[in-house]
C-alpha cells in the first residue's frame, strides 16, 4: 500500500530523513515510533501529500505519490494529532459540511460515518461542548468520509482519559478490518495493544522495522553485588567474557560491590557468571537478570544509537 525508497528530506542545513525506505502492504496497524524530532511527522506530512521529498520516491498502491497526485490523496485519510474542527458547529453539521467538500452526498454518507465511529446523540450537539474523546471521534469521522484505504493517525488517544483511550483503541481496531491503518504515538502501551509491526525511526533513520512479536531486547542486563575481590578486578573478570558488551560499577555498601552487566541477548549471560565466580574470581551475593520493556527497548534503539552517532563525529 505504501513504499519509501530511499527517501530523504532537507530544511536548509537539517537533514530530517536519510535514505528512509520500507514498505507497508494492506491491512493491519503500523506503529511509527519515534523521539519528538526524530522524523515521524516529515514523514507522515510526505506520506499524506502535505510535502514533497528532497530525494528519492513514494508510492501508494503501486503508483508514483506527489503533492500533485489528487486521485491518490483521495486514498488517504489523515488526522493530526490536534483535530482540526470548527468548535461552535454542531457535529452533524460539521461533517455535512466535509462531506459535501468532498462531493459526497451528506444524508447518506454523514450518519454512516457516525454510526462507524459511535457518536450516536452526541453529534447534535456543539463541537467545542463534547469532551475530547468525543471530538476525538468527530475528528476520526471526518478522515472516513471519503471511504480511504489508508489512514494515517498521529497521536489518536493523546490526553483522553483510560476509558476514551479504551474505547479509541477498539474503534481503531474496527477500521483496521477493511483498512490500512498507520499510527504514531509515544505510547508503547498503544504499540502493543494495537500495532502488528513496529518502524522506529530516528534523526532521521529506520533503526528497527519488523513485526512486534520480533521487537525484542537488544540487550540483557544482569544486576550484579560481589564480594571478596577489588571492584576493578570483578571489571576484569567479567568484560572478558563471551557476549558481554559492558560492565558499569555501583556501590553496594559492607565491603560489597554492584555491577550492572550488559550483553547480547542470544545466551543468558548468568552461567557464564556463575562459572567465572566459581573460578575464585569473587563471590556473588546477589544477581538477577533485568526483564526488559519496550520502553528500555526503545530507549535502546533511541538513545544508545544517539550516543553511538555522536561518538562516531
Amino acid at each position: 500500500m505504501v513504499h519509501f525508497d530511499s527517501v530523504e528530506k532537507d530544511y536548509g542545513d537539517l537533514k530530517a530523513l536519510d535514505r528512509v525506505s520500507f514498505s507497508i502492504p494492506r491491512g493491519g496497524i503500523v506503529g511509527l515510533l519515534g523521539p519528538n524530532g526524530a522524523g515521524k511527522t516529515t514523514t507522515m506530512r510526505i506520506m499524506t501529500g502535505y510535502l514533497s521529498p528532497t530525494a528519492g520516491t513514494v508510492e501508494i498502491a503501486g503508483e508514483r505519490f506527489t503533492p500533485d497526485a489528487v486521485e491518490l490523496k483521495r486514498r488517504i485519510g489523515y488526522l493530526p494529532e490536534s483535530a482540526p474542527v470548527y468548535g461552535d458547529m454542531l457535529a452533524w453539521d460539521y461533517l455535512a459540511y466535509e462531506a459535501r467538500l468532498h462531493g459526497l452526498d451528506p444524508d447518506v454518507r454523514v450518519p454512516e460515518v457516525i454510526r462507524e465511529v459511535g457518536l450516536g446523540s452526541h453529534a447534535h450537539k456543539p463541537i467545542r461542548e463534547l469532551s475530547k474523546g468525543y471530538r476525538q471521534r468527530v475528528g476520526l469521522a471526518h478522515t472516513l468520509l471519503h471511504d480511504p484505504e489508508l489512514l494515517v493517525l498521529d497521536e489518536p488517544t493523546s490526553g483522553l482519559d483510560p476509558n476514551q483511550i479504551i474505547e479509541v483503541r477498539s474503534l481503531i481496531r474496527r477500521i483496521a478490518e477493511t483498512k490500512t491503518v498507520i499510527l504514531s504515538t509515544h505510547i508503547m502501551q498503544e504499540v502493543e495493544a494495537l500495532c502488528s509491526r513496529v518502524i522506529v525511526i530516528h534523526r532521521g533513520t529506520i533503526r528497527y522495522d519488523g513485526s512486534i512479536d520480533s521487537f525484542a531486547p537488544t540487550v540483557q542486563r544482569i544486576h550484579l553485588t560481589t564480594g571478596d575481590a577489588e571492584p576493578s578486578a570483578v571489571v576484569s573478570a567479567l568484560r572478558d567474557l563471551s557476549g558481554v558488551r559492558s560492565v558499569d560499577t555501583g556501590t553496594a555498601g559492607d565491603g560489597l560491590a554492584s555491577f550492572v552487566v550488559s550483553g547480547e541477548t542470544d545466551t543468558d549471560l548468568r552461567p557464564e557468571i556463575f562459572r567465572r565466580a566459581a573460578s575464585g574470581a569473587f563471590t556473588i551475593y546477589e544477581m538477577s537478570r533485568e526483564r526488559t520493556s519496550m520502553e528500555d527497548i526503545f530507549r535502546e534503539l533511541t538513545i544508545t544509537a544517539e550516543k553511538g552517532d555522536a561518538d562516531a563525529d
